[in-house]
């Protein structure tokens, strides 16, 4: 797997962990930027913001930086990595926003298992996130600074680059306004600087855009050149499902996605197929993901009904579930007071985990197994027993 055009800051103090990152990184053909101290982190950015953070769950620093460098919700364009010492500060790194985690010693099957998701994330964005070349004026205003003129040298659906006459500094707030060709809505907002140049080349990155604004730019990009064939080739992740209700699933995959991840899925058995829609509720490394379905029609609840009782028919059927990445979209671990479901009980393990470590819970979802009614949730292992 080749990760072109990928980059990653490495804010780690561990010199073993962090020689073997880089070395495992570079060999995916990523490029790296280490800064071992949190605090002088900005002065080290590279010219381009980095894609992936990697940074060691035990440094304050680090955790008080990606607080700072934490993109807009629902954008995927800077995903973190936390390195945590073992198993038992998973709950804790997830309250804190951990994307994706790797166990110390750092081993090339978890980093791969983080750069297949990675790929599989960035790639699904990859057309809304093309910087589309652009030559328009653009006017900026920050603290100090009011309508100064730039110009747009490019565009995608989640930053800008513009060409300003007067520098502003890494992470300044600001605010600005152009038009799109032929779209008769100006596109007017706010970001945050993410990296500059000497030459005044300057990366924004959007946090905040007027509905109207987003419908507009959105159009636009849409009807912009279309990528060749192999970038706009489907992305996924085939998941071994090993437990499934009319609420939710359980599957077995070494490149599972970050939690609050909305996914397209595909499930599949013997030439029997469903669609829905979901999010990630459970994270284990390099192991699996517990996924909530988004069964918001009754189209959509019928169709993974539908497969349930297929599964229930066919002894020995293998199901498979193909997933997706749509979007990143951070979840709130509280259920709001009357949508939980304790008669799902598989859905109701997913919701309440987070204080759970990863033997417990696979604890419960075993114990699960043998409980569960039929009509209301099926294992793959129960089948193919």
């Amino acid at each position: 797997m080749v990760m072109m055009n990928t980059r990653a800051l490495l804010v780690v103090r561990d010199t073993v962990a962090v020689d073997t990152l880089t070395s495992l990184l570079r060999s995916e053909s990523v490029e790296v930027t280490r800064v071992p101290d949190a605090t002088k982190a900005v002065v080290g950015l590279p010219d381009h913001a980095p894609d992936l953070i990697f940074a060691d769950f035990a440094d304050a620093d680090a955790m008080t930086l990606l607080e700072t460098l934490r993109p807009t919700a629902g954008a995927p364009s800077l995903l973190s990595v936390f390195l945590l010492q073992d198993e038992s500060e998973r709950a804790a790194a997830l309250r804190l926003g951990a994307q994706f985690i790797i166990y110390k010693p750092v081993s090339s099957s978890q980093l791969r298992s983080v750069l297949i998701a990675t790929r599989s994330l960035r790639s699904r964005e990859r057309r809304r996130t093309t910087r589309v070349p652009v030559q328009l004026p653009v006017t900026l205003g920050w603290a100090g600074e009011e309508n100064v003129e730039g110009i747009l040298l490019d565009v995608s659906g989640t930053g800008m680059d513009v060409l300003i006459s007067r520098p502003a500094s890494n992470f300044t707030e600001l605010k600005f306004q152009f038009d799109l060709p032929q779209r008769t809505t100006p596109v007017t907002g706010s970001g945050v600087v993410a990296w500059t140049r000497s030459t005044g080349e300057t990366g924004v990155r959007f946090e905040n855009l007027s509905e109207d604004a987003h419908r507009s730019l959105v159009t636009w990009l849409d009807s912009a050149p279309q990528e060749s064939p192999e970038d706009n080739a489907a992305t996924g992740v085939v998941c071994k499902l090993t437990d499934l209700s009319l609420g939710g699933c359980y599957v077995e995959s070494e490149s599972p996605f970050p939690i609050g991840t909305r996914l397209d899925l595909i499930l599949q058995a013997r030439g029997t197929f469903a669609t829905a829609q979901g999010r990630v509720r459970v994270l284990h490394p390099a192991y699996g993901m517990g996924i909530e379905f988004l069964a918001d029609t009754e189209e959509n609840k019928s169709a993974v009904s539908g497969f349930l009782n297929f599964l229930v028919s066919q002894a020995g059927v293998a199901p498979e579930l193909r997933a997706s990445p749509r979007e990143i979209v951070p979840l709130d671990p509280v259920i709001p007071e009357g949508e939980d479901d304790p008669e799902d009980a598989l859905l109701h393990l997913l919701r309440h985990e987070i204080g759970m470590s990863q033997a417990d819970f696979l604890t419960a979802l075993q114990n699960q197994r043998g409980a569960a009614p039929q009509a209301e949730e099926v294992t793959a292992e129960a089948a193919n027993a």
